[in-house]
């Protein structure tokens, strides 16, 4: 058995070695207990005085003999199992350097299979197994690099032939090299689909938010009065000025565009959509500068309203105290009154509506029929007053 030249063809049959080769050892610790008191017992009769039962060298060459067989034995047990250590460690390595291998190939089934992502969730949830996956490469590094430290230990003790275990070495190498390669790139091409798709839904909410402004922009709500168009035009300005903040990002849609991956960017769909954003960011910038001026021209026009309102008030006022008024007899009150009247504008000089449609045409003033009437009772005013005047200087003379 210690002699035995069998140390196993795998991992499991060298610990089953080990495991004999220790109740082996155990069995021969027990016999030296026994032969070293054998041996003391006999060197006892090699020292007796008077009768000898045998020649005291015959039993002193005996317990050397003795002594050195179990000395060879005790040697023989050590190296055998030295040589069974050793058959274990070359089979845990090849063992460690299997598993490492099977690691590899599922890796490498599993990112071969890896699709990118449809949209930007399912690129997120990729991602995030890609990087636990990056934290198992990184354990299985260490452990690997382990396990060569152990082969080239091996190596180094000789015992062995170097050829398979340098092959094995080299082979798992270049295919941890290939792994790493290959989830680099994975880890390349996830990237690009983050950005791709994170680029697509910044793209589709400006899309949307351009939408919502056009409808805001495009409204034919001007107000019903002075007041009301104010609010309106206030909340106007506020979105023009939301709108202008947009434009920077509208004009980086190309810039970020050019960063994404050929094989993203040069996409029709892709290409397409930034050219409707622009031309959406355009219309709404156009009809918020045409809605700016139409509510601007309601404002006027409500002004304008306002103001005809008071005058109509006034003239009204006006009316009644002429149609009232009484021309008086006395030649001094008669100067006054004439006095007065002096400064009364001539029909001529009627007051005019000038209105303002939200186009911003301004079409020919439209004279108030009322001030016309006021005008008139004012001339027959001042005719009666001329008249009473004349009466009296008349009378003063004669």
């Amino acid at each position: 058995l210690l002699v035995s030249k069998d140390l196993g063809k795998h991992l499991l049959e060298v610990e089953d070695l080990l495991q004999k080769h220790g109740l082996l050892e155990a069995d021969i610790s027990a016999q030296t207990e026994r032969v070293q008191a054998l041996n003391a017992a006999a060197l006892k009769f090699s020292e007796l005085e008077g009768y000898q039962p045998c020649d005291p060298q015959i039993i002193c060459n005996r317990v050397n003999h003795v002594q050195t067989c179990l000395e060879e034995l005790e040697e023989l047990a050590a190296k055998r199992r030295k040589e069974l250590e050793d058959s274990r460690q070359l089979w845990t390595f090849f063992q460690e350097m299997e598993e490492a291998e099977a690691w590899i190939r599922e890796k490498e089934k599993i990112l071969a299979a890896k699709s990118c992502g449809r949209d930007l969730s399912s690129v997120m949830t990729l991602t995030n197994k890609h990087k636990t996956m990056l934290g198992e490469l990184g354990n299985r590094r260490a452990l690997l690099h382990q396990t060569m430290k152990k082969g080239e230990k091996i190596l180094a003790k000789k015992s062995f032939s170097s050829v398979g275990i340098q092959e094995k070495m080299r082979e798992v190498c270049l295919r941890w090299k290939k792994l790493e390669e290959v989830t680099g790139l994975h880890q390349q091409r996830l990237e690009d689909a983050l950005n791709f798709f994170q680029f697509s839904a910044e793209t589709d909410d400006l899309v949307a938010w351009l939408q919502d402004m056009y409808r805001i922009v495009s409204s034919d709500d001007f107000g019903h009065d002075d007041y009301s168009t104010q609010a309106l035009l206030r909340k106007h300005r506020a979105v023009v000025e939301e709108v202008e903040k947009h434009r920077a990002s509208v004009l980086s849609l190309r810039k970020q565009l050019a960063l994404l991956a050929p094989d993203h960017r040069q996409g029709v769909d892709v290409q397409i959509r930034v050219v409707e954003v622009e031309q959406l960011y355009g219309e709404v910038a156009e009809v918020a500068v045409l809605r700016t001026q139409w509510l601007q021209d309601a404002l006027a026009v409500y002004r304008m309203f306002s103001e005809v309102h008071a005058c109509e008030v006034w003239v009204d006022e006006k009316e009644q105290w002429l149609e009232k008024m009484e021309v008086p007899e006395e030649l001094d009150e008669v100067e006054v009154v004439q006095h007065r009247w002096a400064n009364i504008p001539s029909p001529s000089q009627g007051l005019m509506l000038i209105p303002v449609t939200p186009g911003g045409s301004h079409p020919s003033p439209v004279p108030i029929p009322s001030w016309n009437r006021v005008v008139e009772l004012v001339e027959n005013k001042k005719g009666q007053l001329s008249s009473v005047l004349k009466i009296q200087n008349f009378l003063l003379e004669c």
